[in-house]
């Protein structure tokens, strides 16, 4: 397989993405401004599709991890007041610590440290990409954002348009973009990259694949591994199937608490 994630802040922004709909609320050509809505925050810049921060917590969340003096950064998504969603790989065994910012209004930042973390127990990387894929991590005191629901209740199929998120390179910023799923099994949703619309790249492991049903946003799947270093054309990128019974019984486990839609 090509990029996981990496521990030097290389998580890369997102492009702007045009794809139309299928198999929930239509959404084609999403502006910048309903991309970054769709987690929470607002546009960066006019015409951009970095998300303004200071002074607003998002959904999908910075994370950062410690083990022997070094350091992992991933992406995760907020499923209840306590609860993230991430990717297992984000969480090796040997990680002593695990945080996340809460950003103030001065755009500083007070890390919030996690009370335990549980990756799934039938997590494996293979040639194929990384099998059940999925960690929950619990922080010592709520953060103050609206969760983001899982999304179960309208299947995922190929052709479907669908948003990813996570916080990106070069500029180390919170992006959100736009894609269109053409990979669906038990294992993985995906795509490969064809230079249109969004693509995930090393770090934004652990950030959600997610659309909107009935009005509401739903992760359907967690960024996981791709094929491709530069992250460019030709990129198959993958994302945990949230929908699969054994990671879904994986996550409503480890996160009794998260909305269900």
């Amino acid at each position: 397989m090509g990029w996981f994630a990496n521990g030097s802040f290389a998580l890369a922004a997102l492009a702007l993405a045009g794809c139309g709909g299928g198999g929930g609320d239509a959404v084609a050509d999403p502006t910048p401004a309903a991309q970054c809505a769709s987690i929470g925050v607002v546009p960066k810049i006019r015409g951009g599709t970095e998300c303004a921060l200071p002074g607003q917590t998002p959904v999908v969340v910075f994370i950062a991890t410690r083990s022997d003096g070094s350091g992992l950064y991933c992406s995760g998504t907020l499923i209840s007041p306590t609860r993230i969603l991430t990717a297992a790989h984000c969480l090796p065994s040997e990680v002593t610590r695990v945080t996340t910012p809460v950003w103030q209004a001065d755009g500083t930042a007070r890390a919030l440290r996690a009370k335990s973390w549980a990756v799934h127990p039938e997590y494996q990387r293979t040639s194929a990409g990384f099998l059940n894929d999925a960690a929950v991590i619990t922080l010592s005191s709520p953060l103050p954002a609206p969760p983001m629901p899982l999304l179960v209740s309208n299947p995922s199929s190929a052709g479907q348009s669908v948003f990813i998120a996570g916080w990106g390179g070069p500029d180390n910023e919170l992006a959100a973009g736009f894609a269109k799923v053409s990979i669906v099994n038990a294992l993985h949703l995906g795509y490969t990259y064809d230079g249109k619309g969004a693509n995930t790249c090393p770090g934004d492991s652990g950030g959600p694949m997610y659309r909107a049903v009935g009005g509401t946003h739903g992760v359907v799947g967690i960024t996981s591994s791709g094929t491709s270093g530069d992250c460019g054309v030709g990129d198959v990128s993958l994302f945990t199937n949230i929908q699969t019974p054994k990671v879904l019984d994986f996550i409503r486990t480890h996160a009794p608490d998260a909305v269900v839609i």
